[in-house]
């Protein structure tokens, strides 16, 4: 399934608030450490297509950004029926992979 971009607080809160399990990636174009989390997001997404997987950049979105206290990239956060349920900070590849399964 492939990442949908955020865009706005609406469209944060349209997205979190749905039936599926939600995961967010918080990052920016200008985080190294981001882009290098990029492709295991993406192989993740294609792999659990049960959950939605959305992507964030906290220069166009910084509102959601900031409501939900992210100060460090990556960030991961899951959410299930508007409730966050679960969160990453940091380039963990193995983490990753467990907290998505763990959806």
């Amino acid at each position: 399934m492939p990442i949908t971009y955020l865009t706005s607080l609406a469209h944060f809160e349209s997205a979190i608030n749905g039936n599926r399990p939600v995961i967010v990636e918080f990052w920016a174009d200008w985080c190294g450490v981001c882009r290098s989390m990029s492709p295991l997001f993406e192989q993740l997404s294609a792999q659990n297509p049960a959950a939605q997987f959305y992507r964030l950049d906290i220069e166009d979105v910084r509102d959601v950004a900031l409501a939900l206290g992210v100060r460090n990239l990556p960030a991961f956060k899951v959410f299930k029926k508007g409730v966050q349920v679960g969160d990453l900070v940091g380039a963990d590849h193995s983490q990753l992979v467990r907290l998505v399964k763990n959806m």
